[in-house]
């Protein structure tokens, strides 16, 4: 029975009979000499210890110690000095022994590694490209699309393969990762390619050293300012280098908004587009729209996109054509909104005077005071609110809550309500009849008058500034009881550059006194402003009179129109807040314009 000793070969244990590991170190120290005339010997021995190391180790899987057949079966396949010198001397095809069964898959099957000859972060592209015999550049594409358009998946992806995938350090290893046989002709081919490689890199290296030591010798020989200009060009170089990091971090910042602009314009689309039918008209405007958006936000997108792709590639030179490509069409979906917005400004110029005025057929309220209420609203689960209560799209309705409540004294003792509706459109008559279309019901219950909260215009209308307005006739010393959740205004009017009127949301009510001289007073506030009014009883009575002033000075009316007290500023200076809001956002859209030509190009 042979002795079993257990040997350390290229830091693995192999269990080996005697007799053969005697074969295995004459083998080994036939390849020390040979290879110990040329450069990287060591190394080249090296690398096929591991080698045999590992076949070992697989063999050892379905046996308990390597044995001497084991031994010849490896230098068959591995080879020995005298076919090498064989082969060298041309004297014919390198001998090889028959193999030992156990080895006729000798030939390794490809395995994935990060290949390190062709790394940029890991190597992981380059091993892929080595195992699927593809270029390392269709992977870099792959993985940068993916962390742009993946929401980083890419880059978690490429993470997850760097920590996984081994790094081929030796020459067996490199041969595995292309597929080729692992023999000592492929190890030495594979390691002296290594070694020519290094050795050109340092001479260009030391060239380059050389070159730039002797220059810069010449110049701080001949003038020490010079040699301070070298210093701060170098520092130039590092802040420029600097620089270029940051800009490259901006673009990624920007170009993930942009991509995080695109996806909240997609998600919230299906929400806007009511919206979207109710203000634009016809295919043009609805071309436009979406013109605007491809290219306004689309094409810094693909800017940034292949600024990148062209920075993970090496190109560093871009077709100018596709630079002046992009840039046009960006400019043309700047005038795409453009154009979009001076169509639906059109759609609005006429108006808003007032288009229909009607009568409604009031009951006077047997107590003499009208009590004005909202109207019970009822909300379908399926309506689509937007802007809180202020507008709301049903299956066949929008309904806008643009309707408000004027206050004006009677010219007789009784109460009238008259109901005024006004549009917007691109034409008079466009306007009356998008004024025609308005569904607005007052309700009347005893001496309750029920407002309804909004107006109503046809689902497949337009919407172009379409809003009522009550007028409610109040007859000298009577009231009138209002929710205080309603829109009102004493004396209001659209066209006046001046108004009182807000929603005071508060619960209760509101009591309203019209006099004889067509002011409105407040009872409320009338009632607060007389308790301080006695509290102050001490004090000058110019002080009272100055509070009945302020009750009534709001809502007081000369001949039927409402007196206007509130002064109002015509000085100007120079441009308007609007011009130089307007020059502001031409340099803005300028420099976006700009910038987006010279990042392509």
């Amino acid at each position: 029975m042979k002795k079993i000793i257990n040997i350390n070969l290229a830091g693995r244990l192999i269990a080996i009979e005697d007799s053969a590991y005697e074969i295995l170190r004459q083998y080994l120290e036939s390849l020390s000499r040979y290879f110990a005339r040329e450069e990287g010997g060591d190394e080249i021995v090296s690398d096929i210890e591991s080698r045999i190391a590992e076949l070992f180790l697989n063999k050892l899987k379905t046996t308990h110690c390597i044995t001497d057949e084991d031994v010849q079966a490896v230098k068959a396949s591995m080879g020995t000095p005298e076919q090498f010198d064989q082969v060298e001397e041309g004297s014919g095809k390198q001998q090889q022994p028959a193999n030992d069964p156990a080895y006729e898959s000798i030939r390794p099957r490809k395995r994935l590694y990060r290949d390190p000859d062709a790394k940029v972060l890991g190597g992981v592209c380059g091993g892929l490209g080595a195992y699927l015999n593809v270029d390392p550049v269709v992977f870099r594409i792959i993985f940068a699309l993916l962390a742009i358009g993946g929401f980083g998946s890419g880059i978690l992806v490429y993470f997850i393969l760097w920590i996984v995938t081994p790094e081929a350090n030796t020459a067996a290893e490199k041969l595995q990762m292309r597929g080729e046989k692992v023999d000592v002709n492929n190890i030495r081919a594979t390691v002296q390619d290594e070694i020519n490689a290094a050795k050109s890199h340092f001479k260009n290296f030391g060239n380059d050293v050389k070159n730039f030591s002797q220059g810069r010798g010449r110049q701080v020989g001949s003038d020490i300012e010079r040699a301070f200009r070298s210093i701060f060009e170098a520092l130039g170089k590092v802040l420029l280098l600097l620089t270029k990091g940051f800009f490259y971090f901006l673009a990624v910042v920007i170009l993930i908004s942009l991509i995080s602009v695109g996806i909240g314009i997609t998600a919230s689309s299906a929400a806007l587009y009511p919206l979207k039918n109710l203000i634009l008209a016809g295919t043009v405007q609805n071309l436009l729209l979406w013109c605007s958006i491809l290219f306004l936000v689309g094409i810094p997108i693909v800017a940034l996109i292949m600024f990148f792709v062209r920075k993970a590639t090496g190109i560093k030179e871009a077709n100018r054509y596709v630079g002046y490509t992009l840039s046009l069409l960006w400019f043309a979906g700047l005038i795409c909104a453009v154009a979009l917005v001076a169509s639906v400004i059109r759609d609005f110029r006429t108006g808003p005077g007032r288009i229909l005025k009607e009568n409604y057929a009031l009951v006077q309220p047997s107590n003499g005071k009208l009590v004005i209420k909202q109207a019970e609203d009822y909300t379908n689960i399926d309506d689509i609110d937007f802007f809180g209560d202020a507008l709301r799209v049903t299956e066949d309705t929008v309904i806008i809550n643009s309707a408000r409540i004027r206050l004006e004294k009677s010219d007789s003792d009784s109460f009238e309500v008259y109901i005024e509706r006004y549009s917007r459109g691109r034409t008079v008559a466009q306007a009356r009849a998008l004024a025609k279309q308005i569904q607005y019901q007052l309700e009347q219950k005893d001496s309750i008058l029920y407002v309804p909260s909004g107006i109503s215009i046809p689902a497949n209308s337009k919407f172009r500034g379409q809003h009522i307005r009550v007028i409610v006739k109040v007859p000298a010393n009577k009231k009138v009881q209002m929710d205080r959740n309603l829109e009102y205004s004493h004396g209001w009017d659209f066209n006046d550059d001046w108004d009182d009127f807000g929603r005071n949301r508060d619960r209760g009510h509101v009591e309203i006194k019209m006099n004889e001289d067509g002011s409105s007073v407040d009872m409320d506030h009338n009632n607060d402003s007389n308790r301080e009014d006695n509290d102050d009883d001490d004090q000058n009575g110019d002080n009272r009179e100055n509070k009945a002033d302020s009750l009534e000075r709001n809502y007081r009316y000369k001949g039927g129109k409402q007196e206007n007290k509130t002064p109002v500023d015509n000085s100007g200076s120079g441009s308007t807040p609007a011009a130089k809001t307007s020059e502001a956002a031409l340099d803005v859209v300028s420099t976006i314009g700009y910038s987006l030509y010279k990042l392509v190009k």
